[in-house]
């Protein structure tokens, strides 16, 4: 049976979007929004606080999507409601923020994630296939960009730019999606980062480029680059998994423009047949956030909720992932290694 849905916030690059999303799921029957929303729908209930909001429960589900220093205040209300909850990454300024939810949300047994959509997009699903299949046999070495469109294009004044408000720059809003990837595709945690920031250009408290290199808690050693540092394109974005029998390179954007594009070149049967195989793994196309993978996302979530059972995301990732994240910005500022593996 489709639930109700409580939206908090609004004032989020993707609010928009996960409105959308969840105006078109056959998993949610109504919405409850509070905060700002301006492309609400026709039919969608607003409310002015969050109280008032909570009492025209029950709800099935809900949904944070606000500004970073916002959001763990509005989902540990949702939490403590027993509100299966969404929040858009990434979560939290803080990792002591985003531990605050987690130890909420096992206080009051209630389920939450973070939007972490690339879990679902068709190139993510057929690397992590490949190397659990063996296809480039033990890994050995990641290589992640992150590379975007500059500051200047995305609006300096913007509260993403300012630290008080995000938290963080490139790292916090764009680059966390290849932290956490790397941890899933391959299956093992961060071990530990070395890393430098910098702001070159733009006048903002935040880092415009970030490079990180770290070890795998199975030996691989990685190299994380991200920056907004392209004045005339959106992206050069690419994920590389290199073992000891193969290689996968994931090309999603170039000069063209979006590519997911996948290479894997191996010494392993049946993948040795070919010099090196290509396939095409274009993200599904749909209404709302990230498409059909947003969709399904949501749904999933609910069922997963509904029938107490793991969801292929949990706030966990959210933890692990800004706790790199915090071990870059250590590490920069120290000149030191940071460990991660406690």
């Amino acid at each position: 049976m489709p639930v109700r849905a409580i939206l908090v916030g609004g004032d989020n690059p993707h609010a928009n979007g996960w409105l959308e999303t969840f105006a078109h799921s056959p998993a949610v029957s109504d919405l409850a929004l509070c905060g700002t929303w301006p492309g609400a729908a026709d039919g969608a209930s607003v409310y002015a606080t969050l109280e008032e909001t909570l009492e025209t429960g029950p709800f099935g589900v809900g949904l944070v999507c606000a500004q970073n220093g916002k959001a763990p205040e509005l989902a540990t209300a949702l939490i403590e409601a027993g509100i299966p909850t969404l929040v858009e990454k990434p979560v939290a300024r803080t990792a002591k923020e985003i531990a605050a939810i987690e130890t909420c949300a096992q206080v009051h047994g209630t389920p939450w994630s973070t939007c972490f959509l690339n879990r679902y997009h068709p190139a993510v699903l057929q690397m992590r296939d490949w190397i659990g299949q063996g296809a480039i046999g033990p890994l050995v070495s990641v290589e992640g960009r992150m590379v975007t469109s500059t500051v200047a294009q995305r609006n300096p004044r913007h509260w993403l730019f300012d630290r008080a408000q995000s938290g963080g720059g490139i790292l916090h809003w764009l680059a966390i999606h290849t932290v956490v990837l790397i941890r899933y595709i391959s299956g093992y945690e961060y071990d530990c980062v070395s890393g430098q920031v910098a702001t070159l250009v733009e006048d903002i408290d935040v880092e415009e480029i970030a490079t990180a290199t770290f070890r795998l808690s199975g030996g691989a050693i990685g190299h994380i680059h991200a920056a907004y540092a392209l004045p005339r394109r959106y992206g050069d974005i690419q994920l590389i998994a290199r073992g000891q029998r193969g290689d996968i390179t994931w090309q999603s954007w170039d000069y063209a423009g979006r590519q997911d594009q996948l290479a894997l070149q191996s010494d392993v049967e049946p993948w040795s047949q070919s010099i090196y195989l290509q396939k095409s793994c274009p993200a599904p196309g749909g209404v709302g956030y990230g498409g059909q993978m947003g969709l399904d996302f949501l749904s999933d979530f609910i069922r997963a909720a509904e029938e107490k059972k793991p969801f292929v995301c949990t706030g966990l990732d959210a933890l692990r992932s800004m706790q790199f994240v915090e071990g870059v910005y250590q590490s920069a500022e120290s000149g030191q290694r940071v460990d991660l593996s406690n």
